[in-house]
């Protein structure tokens, strides 16, 4: 294999990627790559993360996926990647809700899970996405409990915010029932495995249900 050098100079395709990190806190290979290679090999996309990592934008982790064994690489932002969105080449995001940690093990998979409807959404959209970390910033609700507080929401091409929830398929009815009440009737997305939909609608989730496959093994998603 060729010695992988670091990237000298960002491409737009590289500050597409930082940007959508940015919004999104992490996102898997697959993620990147069906975005900004869709034709490619998978190769071409890891190539291009990897010089970006050596370089000091992004970095990455492998994570356990739903079922044994699966597994999932993903990546986040590095601090020269947070000094370029949140910069004035960058897109101007606000410091304060760009990370540069993928987040807490056991919650990564459930974020990734939540970023694939970022990527169904418009520009317009995408520019309003903010993941549920962000939201509890905004709304200082660290400072005393985050009932209420979605995995991500968005502003709606028609004006309206819309609610994003991820079950990766633990949710209990009951919890199912608290985030729905919380929710106070605010459009939501569900996102879960593919036939779980109709244990999340019996428990009162209403709104669009957005899934995905968990079959296999090796690395998904």
């Amino acid at each position: 294999m060729a010695r992988i050098t670091k990237a000298k100079q960002l491409t737009d395709r590289d500050k597409g990627i930082l940007t959508d990190l940015g919004r999104c806190r992490v996102l898997s290979s697959s993620q990147i790559k069906n975005a900004y290679w869709p034709e490619a090999k998978e190769r071409t996309c890891l190539e291009r993360l990897e010089r970006l990592q050596k370089a000091g934008f992004v970095k990455e982790q492998t994570i356990y996926a739903e079922k044994a064994g699966q597994w999932m690489k993903v990546f986040c932002l590095d601090e020269k990647g947070r000094r370029f969105v949140t910069g004035p080449e960058g897109t101007g995001l606000d410091r304060r809700t760009v990370f540069i940690h993928p987040g807490k093990f056991d919650e990564i998979l459930h974020q990734v899970r939540t970023n694939e409807v970022y990527y169904q959404l418009s520009e317009s959209e995408q520019l309003t996405y903010k993941i549920g970390d962000v939201i509890e910033i905004e709304r200082e609700t660290y400072r005393g409990g985050g009932a209420g507080v979605p995995d991500a929401s968005y502003i709606s091409d028609e004006g309206e915010e819309v609610y994003v929830e991820t079950d990766c398929g633990s949710y209990t009815g009951k919890q199912v029932r608290e985030k729905v009440r919380s929710f106070k009737g605010k459009d939501t997305v569900w996102v879960c495995p593919a036939g779980r939909e109709g244990f999340l609608a019996n428990h009162g989730a209403k709104g669009e249900f957005f899934t995905y496959l968990t079959s296999g093994q090796g690395r998904v998603g």
